[in-house]
């Protein structure tokens, strides 16, 4: 898909200075969210844009030692910040390629309430959220999954929305046009038995979620 890779930052655990680097050189825009400047800071890098309510601890330090990247700071708390920032993404950006580091770990409210606002992006984009130990894709209709090299690893695929014709290949127990949904079916503790898994639905957002 043609189009820009943007990487947020959030406050969840931190990225190793090696994730950050190597995303942050793949990005066309790089945006902090709230104190996930903090990783920034502490990698050497800075990003284009720290958005969010600046509530967080030891912020007020950091921005007072000035920096070249733009600020906006809302107020408003009827969005979170994460949403604050996909708002700017998706009016400012040509984004086809999301991803999402900081998003995974600490709080359990944080880490599910972002997956559950992602379910919102539009279907054509991609969007990971990548960690340390777990890495997360969104599968919609319009964004597939193609895992290469990847044989042996654990994965589940989680619907977060009722995911209609869910097709796998390359895994242990594949799905053959199953309906994936809450509460009902889902494929958790799956394995990758080839160097090729694919993933796919007709409709819903499926998450594919990899152990490291």
């Amino acid at each position: 898909m043609n189009g820009e890779k943007t990487l947020l930052v959030l406050g969840g655990s931190p990225p190793s200075e090696e994730m950050l680097a190597w995303r942050f050189e793949d990005a066309d825009h790089a945006v902090a969210v709230d104190s996930g400047i903090l990783a920034f800071r502490e990698a050497g890098f800075e990003p284009e844009l720290l958005i969010g309510d600046m509530d967080s601890c030891g912020l007020e330090e950091t921005l007072q030692q000035g920096s070249a990247y733009r600020v906006v700071n809302s107020s408003e708390q009827d969005t979170t910040d994460f949403q604050k920032a996909l708002n700017w993404v998706f009016s400012e950006t040509e984004t086809s390629e999301l991803v999402i580091l900081g998003g995974l770990g600490k709080r359990s409210d944080h880490f599910i309430s972002n997956i559950m606002i992602s379910c919102g992006i539009d279907q054509s984009v991609d969007v990971i959220f990548d960690g340390n130990q777990e890495w997360i894709r969104r599968v919609t209709r319009e964004t597939p999954l193609d895992l290469a090299g990847r044989k042996g690893v654990a994965l589940s695929l989680l619907p977060m929305t009722p995911c209609a014709g869910v097709e796998t290949s390359g895994l242990r127990w594949n799905l053959r046009g199953d309906d994936l949904s809450i509460g009902q079916k889902i494929s958790q503790s799956n394995e990758a038995v080839s160097d090729s898994v694919k993933v796919s639905c007709a409709s819903g957002n499926l998450f594919v979620i990899l152990q490291k």
